[in-house]
């Protein structure tokens, strides 16, 4: 029989679908023994505003060689609107250029609609509004494979390598991840070292 505390624990899990690691495999080799490529790219459709570019991002493409910092988000996860509005509020102050490669990718694609997540991360009437790109991929969306040009066999999200809500992972001008982080709440330490591996 569950004590009080362990229905109380059991809900609060059920609730923060988007806010917890699932748990990995491994990382290197899944459907049946076929790796992961170490260089990766994402191609997904935007939520279409103008501060987006393009409906749909090549997002190496799109950085043209620089490093790019992917932010990657839940819609009821609290940490990812604290390091939204944080970052936001950084760059309304001058501290981060308008220019800087901060992008927005939803984690969530199987659970929380489209509409949810430009209602949080790409509007005007939002305090988490990004001003900077969103990225939504559709379902079981796959990673781009760098060095073939062509679909990986894995969904985006467990190309790279199933990433908490929130966690922060910047990508070289080539695809490969050269840092991450999944500090919950924000942190300016932390962003700061990301700002200046991104410079």
């Amino acid at each position: 029989m569950f004590r009080q505390g362990s229905w109380f624990f059991l809900v609060l899990i059920l609730i923060l679908p988007g806010c917890t690691a699932p748990a990995t495999i491994d990382d290197t080799e899944q459907n049946d023994g076929v790796s992961i490529p170490e260089r990766l790219n994402i191609v997904a459709e935007t939520a279409h505003r103008d501060i987006d570019r393009v409906q749909t991002m090549d997002v190496l493409g799109d950085a043209q060689g620089e490093n790019t910092m992917i932010l990657w988000v839940s819609t009821g996860c609290s940490g990812c609107h604290d390091w939204t509005e944080m970052i936001a509020d950084e760059m309304r102050s001058g501290n981060i250029s308008n220019d800087t490669r901060i992008i927005t990718i939803h984690r969530y694609p199987s659970f929380e609609p489209r509409e949810e997540v430009i209602d949080v991360y790409a509007s005007n009437n939002s305090t988490t509004d990004s001003l900077w790109p969103v990225l939504i991929p559709r379902e079981g969306q796959p990673a781009i494979d760098v060095d073939k040009n062509q679909e990986t066999d894995f969904d985006y999200s467990t190309a790279f390598e199933n990433p908490a809500t929130p966690s922060l992972t910047i990508l070289d001008g080539d695809g490969n991840t050269i840092w991450k982080n999944k500090t919950y709440w924000y942190n300016s330490t932390v962003l700061s070292e990301a700002l200046e591996i991104l410079d």
